[in-house]
């Protein structure tokens, strides 16, 4: 069996098991491989630009997100024309791994396996691409430069120092090591990413320079620098009676979700995700201030209604709320209020549940004070929220401020006390998000 063959019959193999996307945001990326005379296969990928928004300088596939009535297969080919200019009619599609979930980025992506018949030079497109890399699987079965990424919520993943610029690591190195898996089951002789030496274990988030600035998405909003953050706050929410707190905080939380619905988004309503604790108490009240407003609000509980707080039911006693039955509602704007700064483990059903859950719709997210599943302090410990936009109640929580946190908190604000409560600017997010 030749490496084509092998390659398809694992993708048809992989394919028996496999679901397509529930829903979501989806993309595709094309995987490129060049056989080469002495044997070896060359597989292609990119580097993007240091300045764009989204995983700026990082090692990818060409690839993006499916436009309207496109198959993953015509995505690829498309993104990799756009981006490098593949010459569509040069490559033969060997079939696509199953689409598995990024959630940083917030999308299900699909892997387009395809044989380069006609190699030919490549262009980077100057917008996004800083420069064509290649790279042989030969080079990547040697030790030297396998690497490991810890990813606190799926232990650690292969990553691939290919020299001293390059990094391969994240999504793009998954789908490597599953190619290579395809090629030679046997390529790693048994060693586990987890088993590297401690130096060869990596956290390439840590230290690399912020996303550039942009100017403030939500209205009326003006970005501060950081180290004010405390001095917008002099009164501290936090130490605020807890009815005022609650008001303060879910008028915060309101606006932001009223300015995302203003930026028409899409057509619908909101839906508010609810927990036990104080953050679910502030949930409800930015529920009952929408449903006053706009008529179109949903909630959805994590567990049985009666068993919230009794603050929080009497906020929701005019909004049709349910407990989570395996299944969210559409909506145009959700808001995360199922956790806060009192988790200390890992999310437990119904939580968890309600979280994987969200991954089937497409639509921005505002989390209160922290998204669901960050440790105030430790940041990332498992399944997680990822939120277009993070309200922090009475100033940001030490992991929000953390390197690598950005794709999960996103835009991040505070709520300044006033009337109505400022939403003050204090880090943009990594993605590009949904008003662009």
């Amino acid at each position: 069996m030749d490496l084509w063959q092998r390659l398809r019959a694992g993708i048809d193999l992989a394919a028996q098991h496999a679901a397509p996307p529930p829903g979501g945001r989806v993309g595709a990326a094309l995987v490129l491989l060049h056989e080469t005379d002495d044997g070896d296969v060359e597989m292609v990928f990119t580097r993007r630009r240091e300045d764009l928004r989204a995983h700026p300088g990082q090692i990818s596939f060409p690839g993006g997100r499916l436009d309207a009535g496109e198959t993953p297969e015509q995505a690829a080919v498309r993104e990799a024309h756009e981006e490098v200019g593949l010459d569509p009619a040069s490559v033969e599609l060997i079939g696509r791994l199953p689409a598995f979930y990024i959630p940083p980025s917030r999308f299900w992506l699909h892997a387009v396996i395809a044989r380069w018949a006609a190699p030919h030079p490549l262009v980077p497109a100057e917008a996004e691409v800083a420069e064509v890399l290649r790279a042989r699987l030969s080079a990547l079965r040697d030790p030297a430069v396998w690497r490991s990424v810890e990813l606190s919520s799926g232990g650690h993943t292969w990553a691939w120092q290919l020299d001293e610029r390059h990094l391969l690591w994240g999504a793009t190195a998954v789908i490597t090591s599953v190619v290579l898996g395809l090629v030679d089951p046997g390529w790693s002789g048994g060693v586990d990413p987890g088993g590297l030496d401690p130096e060869h274990m990596l956290r390439p988030w840590e230290g690399a320079p912020p996303p550039p600035r942009q100017a403030a998405k939500l209205a009326g909003v003006a970005a501060v620098p950081l180290g004010t953050v405390e001095v917008l706050l002099p009164g501290a929410l936090r130490g605020a009676p807890p009815t005022q707190a609650v008001a303060i905080a879910a008028r915060a939380v309101q606006s932001a979700a009223e300015s995302l619905l203003g930026a028409g988004v899409r057509p619908g309503g909101v839906l508010v995700l609810v927990g036990r604790g104080g953050t679910g108490t502030v949930g409800a009240a930015a529920a009952a201030g929408l449903a006053a407003r706009f008529g179109e609000v949903a909630v959805v509980t994590a567990g049985p209604v009666g068993e919230l707080p009794a603050a929080t039911r009497a906020l929701l006693s005019g909004v049709v709320a349910r407990p989570f039955d395996g299944t969210l509602p559409t909506a145009a704007v959700v808001i995360d209020a199922l956790t806060g700064a009192g988790i200390d483990a890992r999310l437990r059903p119904p939580a968890l549940d309600i979280v994987m859950a969200l991954r089937h719709l497409a639509v921005p997210v505002v989390s209160v004070d922290l998204p669901s599943g960050i440790h105030p302090e430790d940041g990332l410990m498992g399944e997680a929220v990822t939120a277009d936009v993070t309200v922090a109640i009475g100033g940001p929580r030490p992991a929000l401020l953390a390197a690598g946190i950005e794709p999960f908190a996103g835009d991040l604000y505070v709520a300044a006390e006033g009337d109505p409560p400022l939403l003050r600017l204090v880090r943009e997010g990594a993605r590009a998000g949904w008003r662009e």
